[in-house]
C-alpha cells in the first residue's frame, strides 16, 4: 500500500501503452523490497480494459514471481477469441528485466447489481479503529508498509486486531478513499474501469492477514514468508469512491504452508460490490531455525 491520496493511486494505476496491446507500468517513489500484489491487479485490469467500453466482470490472477520496484513493468494484453465480444476475454501478462512475474485472465461484461444482503450486526465505521489508532499502539514495528497511516485509504477495524492474542482467522474493515474523485481523467477508460482497478489494489492489503491471525499475526512478520500465490475477484456493481464500503473477510483453511483467504465488499446498505479468493504462502523464513 503506497503512501498519498487517491489521486497518487490512480497516476500509479494507469497504465502507458506504447504499442497495440503492450503498456507500461510505472512503480510508486518509495523504498520498496518488491512490488505489491495490488499494484499487479490494478495495473494489469486498466491495460486488460484499454479501449474497451465494458467494465470488468471477473479477474482471475497467479504471481509467479515477486517484481523488484526499480524498473517498470511491462504489461502485454492478449484477446485469445474476438469472437467472444461482448463478453470480452483478455489475458495480461507482467514481465521485468526479461522475466514474467504475473499472468491474469479478465473478463469484460456488463454486469446485473445484486440484490441487498441481510444486514450485519456490527459497529459501523464511526464505532471502528481507525487505523491511525490501532498503528499507535503496536510494540512491533510500525513503518513498515502495511501499517502506514497515509494511505490513499481511510480504514476503520470493526474488530481489535492491534493486539498479539488476536486469533480469529477473519476481521471486518469499514473502507473508504481519501479523495472522492481524481483530478484527471485517463484517455483509454472509462471513470468505472479505473475506480474497479483502486478497489482490486484495495483488497490485497488486509486479505491475506486472515490466515496469519490464528498462528500469531504481529510476530509472523518476523517469523514467516508470506506471498500471494494467486487472486480471483468479481464484481457485482459499481461504488463511490467517498461511500464507506465494508470489507468482510476470513479464512476457511491454512495448513501446510499456504492459506486460502475469501471477502465480499459490501456498501452501507449490505449491497454486494464485489468478491474476491486469494491463496497466499505462508512458510517458515529461511532465518527461522
Amino acid at each position: 500500500m503506497i503512501h498519498g491520496n487517491l489521486q497518487d493511486l490512480c497516476d500509479l494505476l494507469t497504465v502507458t501503452r506504447t504499442a497495440a496491446g503492450m503498456f507500461l507500468g510505472g512503480q510508486p517513489l518509495e523504498d520498496r523490497y518488491r512490488v505489491y500484489g495490488g499494484q499487479f491487479l490494478g495495473q494489469g485490469l486498466l491495460a486488460a480494459c484499454w479501449d474497451q467500453p465494458y467494465p470488468a466482470h471477473s479477474l482471475h490472477a497467479i504471481f509467479l514471481r515477486p517484481g523488484t520496484p526499480d524498473t517498470p513493468i511491462e504489461y502485454r494484453v492478449q484477446n485469445p477469441d474476438p469472437t467472444l465480444t461482448p463478453t470480452s476475454l483478455r489475458t495480461v501478462s507482467a514481465r521485468q528485466n526479461g522475466r514474467e512475474l504475473f499472468l491474469m485472465d479478465v473478463v469484460l461484461a456488463d454486469f446485473v447489481p445484486a440484490d441487498p444482503q441481510a444486514a450485519m450486526k456490527l459497529a459501523g465505521p464511526d464505532k471502528a479503529i481507525p487505523r491511525e489508532e490501532g498503528i499507535r499502539h503496536l510494540a512491533t514495528n510500525t513503518q513498515a508498509s502495511w501499517a502506514n497511516a497515509d494511505s490513499p485509504f481511510d480504514n476503520r477495524f470493526v474488530e481489535n486486531i492491534w493486539r498479539d492474542d488476536y486469533n480469529q482467522p477473519g476481521h471486518h474493515v469499514w473502507f473508504r478513499t481519501r479523495g472522492s474523485q481524481p483530478t484527471s481523467a485517463t484517455a483509454g477508460l472509462t471513470a468505472q474501469q479505473m475506480r474497479q482497478a483502486v478497489l482490486a489494489y484495495y483488497v490485497d492489503d488486509t486479505i491475506m492477514d486472515n490466515a496469519l491471525f490464528p498462528g500469531g499475526w504481529l510476530t509472523s512478520w518476523d517469523t514467516l514468508e508470506t506471498a500471494s500465490l494467486d487472486h480471483c475477484m468479481w464484481f457485482h456493481q459499481d461504488y463511490h469512491y467517498d461511500e464507506w464500503l465494508l470489507h468482510d473477510q476470513d479464512s476457511p483453511v491454512a495448513a501446510h504452508g499456504r492459506g486460502l483467504t475469501r471477502a465480499t465488499v459490501y456498501t452501507e446498505d449490505w449491497r454486494p460490490v464485489a468478491s474476491s479468493y486469494q491463496e497466499i504462502l505462508m512458510r517458515l523464513s529461511a532465518a527461522q531455525p
